[in-house]
Parts: C-alpha cells; sequence; structure tokens
C-alpha cells in the first residue's frame, strides 16, 4: 500500500532525476547518501537534493542501507555529502564508539538541519506506557547496518534505568527491520525517526502507534548521556507530521548536519550552503518536518568536528562565524 507520504517522497524524487536529466552535459552532478526510502534520511535528503538541483546544483539521492554503511563512503569521498546526527558524526570524526580504531577524518561539517528525535513506538492500544514498562519485552537490537541505532535504543532504556538484561533482545539490520518485525507483532517495541515515512505507514498498517516518553529529570538524563552525551530533553506537542505524538511527549533530540567530504570543492559546498539557507520554504514543502530547519541557526561549535572551508566562507558572508557560545 503507497501511503500518500510515500508518494509525495516518490514523486520528489522523481522531480530531482528530472531536473538532473535536463542540466548541461557537462554539469556534474554530486551525490547525496542517506539511508533507505522509508528513513527520516532519505526522505529530508530527496527535499535537499530537489531544491538544490532546482537552483543550479545537480544533486541526487544514494540511498545505502544505514549511516553506518555510508559515513565511510564520504570519509573516502565515494559519494561527496551525507545526512548524519551529530552524535555520529562526532564518533565517526574522533574513532570513538562504534568507530574505534576507523576514523573518519574527512568529514567536514556543512549545516545543521533540524532537531533529530530518535523515539520509542508502542501500539496506541498498548498496556506500556513507560519506558521502565518494557522491562522483560521484546525490543529490536543489534542493528547490524546501523550501529549507532543499538547505543540509541541503550541509551532510551538506561533512561528508564534499563539495560539490555532486562529486556528480551531481537536482533534486526536496520530500523526498518526493527519496524517490519514489531508489524508483524515479534517485539513490544520499536525505534526509529520521528516524522519518518516508515512510522506513517506502521501506524496505517496496525491501527495507531503511540511515543514512549522520557524522563527529563538529571538523574535520568545522566543515565542517557552515558550513551548519548549530545542529548537534550524536549517537550513536543501533537502537530502535523509528529505521528505517535498524541499528547505533550517529553522526548530527546540531537541535530541532524548535512556533511562532506573535505575534497569537495569550496565554491560547492558555498552554493549549497547558500541555496539551503534560502530555501526554508521549499524545504519544508519538500518534507514536512524540515519546516523546523532554522536559517539563523545552521553552524555551531561542535567540538572536534570541523566545518568545510565553503559554509565557513558563506557564514562569514552573513556575519554567523564563529558561532556564538551555546549556539
Amino acid at each position: 500500500m503507497i501511503t500518500s507520504r510515500s508518494a509525495h517522497v516518490a514523486a520528489a524524487a522523481a522531480a530531482v532525476l528530472a531536473v538532473i536529466a535536463a542540466a548541461p552535459a557537462d554539469a556534474q552532478t554530486y551525490g547525496v547518501a542517506t539511508g533507505k526510502q522509508g528513513f527520516f534520511a532519505y526522505s529530508a535528503g530527496a527535499a535537499i537534493s530537489k531544491i538544490a538541483s532546482d537552483n543550479g546544483l545537480p544533486l541526487r539521492v544514494q540511498p545505502f542501507g544505514g549511516v553506518s554503511s555510508y559515513v565511510p563512503a564520504v570519509n573516502a569521498n565515494e559519494v561527496e555529502f551525507g545526512l548524519v546526527t551529530e552524535l555520529e558524526t562526532n564518533y565517526a570524526v574522533t574513532g570513538q564508539g562504534i568507530y574505534k580504531g576507523k576514523a573518519s577524518p574527512n568529514i567536514r561539517a556543512i549545516t545543521i538541519i533540524n532537531p533529530f528525535y530518535s523515539v520509542l513506538f508502542v501500539r496506541k492500544d498498548s498496556p506500556i506506557k513507560t519506558i521502565a514498562d518494557l522491562k522483560g519485552k521484546t525490543v529490536p537490537t543489534d542493528f547490524v547496518s546501523q550501529r549507532m541505532l543499538d547505543i540509541l535504543m541503550q541509551g532510551g532504556l538506561a533512561n528508564a534505568g534499563l539495560s539490555y538484561k532486562d529486556v528480551r533482545k531481537l536482533p534486526v539490520p536496520n530500523v526498518i527491520g526493527g519496524a517490519d518485525e514489531f508489524v508483524q507483532g515479534k517485539t513490544d517495541a520499536f525505534i526509529f525517526a520521528l516524522g519518518a515515512g516508515k512510522v506513517a505507514e506502521v501506524d496505517a498498517r496496525i491501527g495507531g502507534v503511540r511515543v514512549l516518553p522520557i524522563d527529563p529529570s538529571p538523574e535520568a538524563m545522566a543515565r542517557t548521556h552515558k550513551f548519548i552525551p549530545v542529548g537534550y530533553a524536549t517537550t513536543l506537542a501533537p502537530a502535523k507530521g509528529r505521528v505517535g505524538i498524541l499528547a505533550p511527549t517529553t522526548v530527546y533530540a540531537y541535530d541532524l548536519m548535512l556533511v562532506a567530504n573535505a575534497k569537495v570543492p569550496e565554491d560547492v559546498v558555498y552554493k549549497l550552503t547558500k541555496i539551503m539557507h534560502d530555501n526554508k520554504k521549499g524545504l519544508a514543502a519538500g518534507f514536512g518536518p524540515l519546516a523546523s530547519f532554522q536559517p539563523d541557526r545552521m553552524a555551531k561549535d561542535m567540538g572536534p568536528v570541523q566545518f568545510h572551508a565553503g559554509a565557513i566562507k558563506f557564514y562569514k558572508e552573513i556575519g554567523a562565524w564563529p558561532p556564538k557560545s551555546g549556539s
């Protein structure tokens, strides 16, 4: 069954291909790595690609099985751009966590895209009301092609004082696999990015999903920070595109970013950065959650993660560089 969101994303992707086909023969087409169709990053990447292509910079989505499988490709300049969270970018650049011994020093930040919410979903009518209620229940784990998801799952459980010892584990390849196992009744919850097309599909197939809230107390967040040090608590109200948020719900967030290989020409990155800054409405029209993209918050101090020279050039022009402390 094709959902309206899926049809919209497919139409956006088709529009990107049409623009690329009409581009001059000598115009270089650049790639942006994302997850597969249904992933939040795929939909966001399709919207960014369309806006870039419409404004003279041919860009196309290159789907991978998961972020962990395409970060090395961006680092090796096999694909020029990628959508990666701040958390995973930090681990990749420093060679820590799941990237221990496999650092990606050629990754450069371009822009913050929007807050990213990795949340736990249960059935709308489930007796499970809190994360603590998952004790003894079955949850997806491992996420072979998206290893960061294993850390996020553990961070979510830790918020309620739980660990993998307290639940039944079901290994899955990625978040899509986890969602599919949930639909089949093999797990009691699944983790996914809020606003992703796949969540809307699951919601329609099973009669509704609900997001489990986190505990925002300092003690609970300290447990979460052992796995997700850049996460922060925020409360979301029900809104269009927020499938599963049925009442004001506290979740944790961190930033989704657009990154590039350091060798991508400065003028190309400058142009893409400017296009995104000037086209918030077009980005939101391509993918609703991008309405939270903030042109006045495209850069911030991210410690070991460096910004691309082309992005820095644009930010200097608009007076946004260096980033203000705490931005």
